[in-house]
């Protein structure tokens, strides 16, 4: 499992340091594990406290949390949730992540104008840079065991051909071989035959 993307830490000192107002005209409905202390509720605050769970939680609460979030895009499907759901699908800590949905979430999100705020704007583009990079490199390392799985083929292929050509010239060989046998046999029982008929059947 890949270890969390250092891009997300950015955006925690990025948190850390920007005080930032109340949203105006948005619901946020947080799902029970990843509700944030008052004091975080307002900006990003409230991704990073659900992130920071998918990110050092254990499995049990990891999935307790991912399905939270998800269960919360599907009844009210707002901006945040919608966003939430993205960002926990982009974080590659937890069993539920799925780079190839988080990025066409965020990149819906962030073609919507202006739904997102500013800061998650840059949060949201933070991780869809992270996720383009993590599917190139699955893409090219899925390209690489192609690659090699098909050397891999064709050389046993090839050793298949010559081990298959080699036993034909041994068989063409024996028979070869069989043949001049049978020939010398011959010559042999004829030999034989003409000095019975010179000098009799006694003669060795």
């Amino acid at each position: 499992m890949r270890n969390a993307a250092p891009l997300f830490l950015v955006a925690a000192a990025l948190a850390a340091c920007t005080t930032l107002g109340p949203s105006q005209g948005r619901q946020i409905t947080a799902p029970p594990a990843a509700t944030p202390p008052a004091d975080a509720a307002d900006g990003i605050g409230i991704y990073l406290q659900t992130l920071r769970s998918l990110i050092e939680g254990d499995p049990v609460e990891q999935a307790d949390v991912f399905r939270n979030v998800a269960n919360a895009a599907a009844a009210s499907p707002t901006t945040t949730n919608r966003l939430m759901l993205a960002l926990a699908l982009a974080t590659p800590t937890h069993p539920s992540s799925d780079e190839a949905k988080a990025q066409t979430l965020l990149n819906e999100l962030l073609a919507a104008g202006d739904a997102l705020l500013p800061e998650e704007r840059t949060l949201a583009l933070i991780h869809l840079k992270d996720v383009e990079a993590r599917l190139i490199l699955d893409a090219e390392a899925a390209r690489l065991q192609r690659a090699a799985t098909a050397a891999t083929t064709e050389r046993n292929d090839r050793t298949t051909r010559e081990l298959q050509a080699a036993l034909e010239e041994n068989r063409q060989l024996k028979l070869a071989l069989d043949d001049v046998r049978a020939r010398l046999d011959a010559l042999t029982n004829i030999e034989r035959s003409i000095r019975e008929r010179e000098n009799g059947p006694n003669t060795p």
